[in-house]
């Protein structure tokens, strides 16, 4: 069995639900930890974090970025010092990783950059873990697989031929299997293309879907495609006027999407057409059966113009009834007009 696969049979449902505090963190231990209690306690499986040094990842040290706050209008900060606030020391993610572990859930930190790989090495991590704008940053990709680890990605800025490729560089530098998590960064809905997991599906990855924002809808619509890892992003306030909070679940929010997501997944069943038991049990109540209209002795024949077909259920079925009748259909026993016929009344 797979690391993958082991893990999603340790699941509910075989489901793999992921926290993302990457972002909502804020770079702050004690908000970490509280966000990752409520992650447990909510029912995630797993956290996901990123691993950041900002001043090895933005070679333009003054690029600025503008995101919306949910109560503060447009906010602009230097990139640089907003990923800054996001680092953690080596002893801070040792603390987080353990905490997660100690909690029963699954650590996954995005690692966005080659000095990175030595840190989240040490961590031990089953999994490794980048983002759509880390897909064609090939040696990152090469000295993440040389620890045999699987790979998580997203998609959104590749196509088939690109992932085929991706696949092949990391098998090649010793990497285990890809993990494709369908991704896209619009709100444009005929762009989405939900439809690509299906083909994922046929390419034989495991795959699954990680949310840009609060169409809960969508999570709901992936899981009846059949993904196997599904992330979310948690704060503990939209309020928070920093990056990512706004289009964030808080608590109880998320609360209720994983209970929804549990019920979505257990809803799917298998592919078979079949009745409930609650059908089966109505069906004796709201089925109708073969009531006969005249009397009739032992030995008579019933014609169809003898017969019609009430509720309940319990007696001939109608369903059987034209057969029977072709057949020949013939009484044991005198029955009276108004009656309900059963097999037992047939030769």
């Amino acid at each position: 069995m797979s690391a993958f696969s082991d893990l999603i049979a340790k699941c509910s449902n075989e489901l793999f639900l992921m926290a993302d505090i990457g972002l909502t963190c804020g770079g702050n231990i004690d908000r970490t930890f509280e966000l990752v209690s409520i992650a447990k306690e909510v029912g995630f499986d797993g956290v996901k974090l990123q691993m950041l040094e900002s001043a090895k990842l933005l070679g333009d040290t003054s690029v600025t970025y503008t995101y919306p706050t949910l109560n503060s209008g447009k906010r602009t900060e230097v990139m640089l010092d907003m990923f800054k606030k996001l680092e953690f020391s080596d002893d801070q993610w040792n603390a987080i990783v353990n905490y997660i572990r100690k909690l029963g859930m699954e650590p996954i930190v995005t690692c966005h950059y080659e000095g990175g790989v030595e840190r989240v090495n040490k961590l031990d991590l089953n999994f490794n873990k980048i983002c759509t704008w880390s897909l064609s940053h090939h040696r990152l990709i090469k000295k993440l697989a040389q620890n045999g680890r699987p790979l998580i990605i997203d998609t959104g800025t590749i196509n088939e031929k690109d992932l085929m490729s991706l696949n092949l560089i990391y098998r090649d530098a010793g990497g285990g299997e890809l993990i494709v998590l369908h991704d896209f960064h619009t709100d444009n809905l005929a762009e989405m293309n939900f439809a690509a997991m299906s083909r994922l599906s046929e390419l034989g990855f495991n795959f699954g879907y990680t949310p840009q924002g609060r169409k809960d809808w969508l999570d709901f619509m992936s899981v009846g495609y059949g993904v196997k890892i599904l992330e979310k992003r948690l704060t503990l306030s939209r309020d928070i006027p920093e990056n990512g909070h706004w289009k964030a679940h808080e608590p109880s929010e998320i609360k209720e999407w994983v209970k929804n997501i549990r019920e979505c997944k257990k809803a799917i069943g298998v592919p078979k057409i079949m009745p409930t038991s609650q059908d089966l049990e109505d069906a004796r109540k709201y089925y109708k059966s073969a009531w006969l209209i005249v009397d009739k002795n032992a030995g008579d024949a019933i014609e169809e113009s003898d017969v019609v077909f009430k509720r309940p259920g319990t007696g001939i079925s109608s369903a059987y009834w034209e057969a029977e009748f072709q057949s020949g259909a013939y009484l044991k026993c005198s029955v009276a007009a108004g009656t309900m016929l059963t097999w037992e009344m047939l030769q």
